[in-house]
């Protein structure tokens, strides 16, 4: 799998500076085990592994978004046994987890791979925001005060680090990959140093420069954070 580029934008604005206020965890440890799933025949092999969280509407949320994709996988062509196309198909799946808030947030990364013939693998992230008070996933609507106006300031700001970063000949690409749609923003974490956004292969780079990412701080953001979680995240605007 190839390396995850993490981009960082590290602007500070002098009279814009969150302070982090402590909270109270919910539940420890946050992620009491994880579940493997591991399985070979003639013309498949699945190795996927995925977190157990503390609170159960969340690992149900992970457990049955997993649990489609194996479904999905093995119908693609279940009669597959190499006869026609010599390799087995096969997918893999591995996760990170990070959490803010003193564990009220919890974000979950899985990176999933598949392979069902051609000159390489699938590879996409699927992710997670977790409010751990209840169990709720945030969504992007959620986790933003105004979709209307704050979805073309990140477009901004991530078009400016990926354009500066990867190479010119790929503008078309990012500029397409990174219009002002709430899809194109949908893949999200948030970890110590900010809100990050994630783009798989394909959205703003072609295939061979693998995945994206592009972490915005608190301190360009939170403006744009809705109320509930510029409370749970204990920022303040002084």
């Amino acid at each position: 799998m190839h390396a995850i580029r993490t981009l960082s934008v590290a602007i500070m604005f002098i009279l814009f500076t969150p302070v982090l206020l402590a909270a109270k965890s919910t539940c420890t440890p946050l992620v009491l085990s994880d579940i493997h799933v591991a399985e070979e025949t003639a013309g498949f092999m699945v190795d996927v592994r995925y977190p157990v969280l503390c609170v159960e509407k969340a690992s149900r949320t992970i457990r049955d978004w997993v649990g489609y994709r194996l479904f999905d996988f093995k119908k693609f062509d279940p009669d597959h046994d190499l006869s026609d196309f010599p390799h087995k198909y096969d997918m893999t799946m591995n996760y990170s987890v990070w959490s803010v808030a003193s564990g009220r947030l919890a974000s979950v990364k899985l990176d999933v791979d598949v392979y069902t013939g051609g000159a390489h693998p699938n590879h996409w992230p699927m992710t997670w925001v977790f409010d751990m008070a209840n169990g709720d996933t945030v969504t992007l609507e959620e986790l933003i005060s105004n979709m209307e106006t704050t979805l073309p300031a990140i477009s901004v700001i991530c078009r400016a680090v990926l354009v500066n970063t990867l190479d010119s000949g790929i503008r078309d690409m990012i500029l397409d990959g990174t219009e002002p749609l709430e899809e194109n923003f949908s893949r999200f974490i948030l970890n110590d140093e900010g809100v990050t956004f994630i783009f798989p292969h394909y959205q703003v780079a072609p295939y061979s420069f693998g995945e994206q990412v592009v972490t915005i701080p608190y301190a360009n953001i939170t403006k744009h954070l809705t109320p509930e979680i510029n409370q749970a995240l204990g920022l303040t605007i002084p």
